[in-house]
């Protein structure tokens, strides 16, 4: 078949619970909770999921045909707005600045003394043009409601909702280095909580959902906005 069901489908209509899985495929039990369910397993287990996945199908009678990944990663370029462009632009501007600054004062000065230079100043016209205004952190959480267990792991993961884009900074205070990149639907933010970050992100409206130490989180309302240096641990007080 050219669709599969759901495990949790496939499973009920077998009669079997997921107990009788984990025995008879001899995997462990949250693994087959957390597949039965839909859910990403943690990272340790994550490059096996589709091995999982396969193995459970099969044993309940499902024929599992393999697809190129290359088909759902495709993304259409032609919906992104006049703002993908102009923020494009700045942030490639600011990392260029910032690598010039590192190899002229050989990586002498703080990262921090090139936040509110001209690149900074015209994130924030460009942001007012497009009726974009800072968020406090304050105001960021309080938007924010806890919703439901949706994995098991030790990390924070930011979504964009489908054709939106979000761009970010991250500054990692520990080895102290700038990062920028941009969230997609297919191509999410993966942060390890082991390390201790500052995030920029240019679009709060474009955020879909984040889960946090395996908690999905999402927005009570939309907030047209952008977030600079969230202490990403903030969201602590939400747990």
């Amino acid at each position: 078949m050219d669709k599969l069901i759901s495990i949790k489908e496939a499973r009920i209509k077998k009669g079997l619970s997921i107990n009788d899985l984990s025995k008879a495929l001899k995997l462990d039990l949250e693994i087959i909770r957390l597949l039965d369910d839909g859910l990403k397993l943690p990272k340790k287990y994550k490059a096996y999921q589709s091995t999982y996945k396969n193995s459970i199908y099969r044993y309940l009678g499902y024929e599992v045909k393999y697809k190129s990944s290359k088909t759902n990663k495709s993304i259409d370029y032609s919906k992104f707005s006049v703002i993908y462009f102009l923020l494009l632009l700045v942030f490639t501007v600011l990392f260029l600045l910032s690598i010039n600054i590192y190899n002229k004062f050989n990586n002498q000065i703080s990262i921090k003394k090139i936040y509110k230079d001209q690149v900074y100043t015209d994130i924030l016209n460009i942001s007012n043009q497009y009726d974009l205004y800072e968020l406090s952190h304050d105001d960021f959480i309080n938007n924010l409601a806890p919703l439901k267990r949706a994995n098991y792991s030790q990390n924070l993961s930011i979504f964009a909702k489908p054709n939106k884009t979000i761009f970010y900074k991250i500054q990692n205070n520990i080895k102290n280095t700038l990062q920028f990149g941009e969230i997609t639907k297919s191509n999410e933010l993966i942060l390890d909580l082991d390390n201790d970050f500052f995030i920029d992100l240019s679009n709060i409206n474009n955020i879909d959902k984040i889960i946090y130490k395996g908690i999905e989180i999402r927005q009570n309302k939309e907030l047209n906005s952008y977030l600079l240096n969230f202490d990403f641990k903030n969201l602590e007080t939400l747990l």
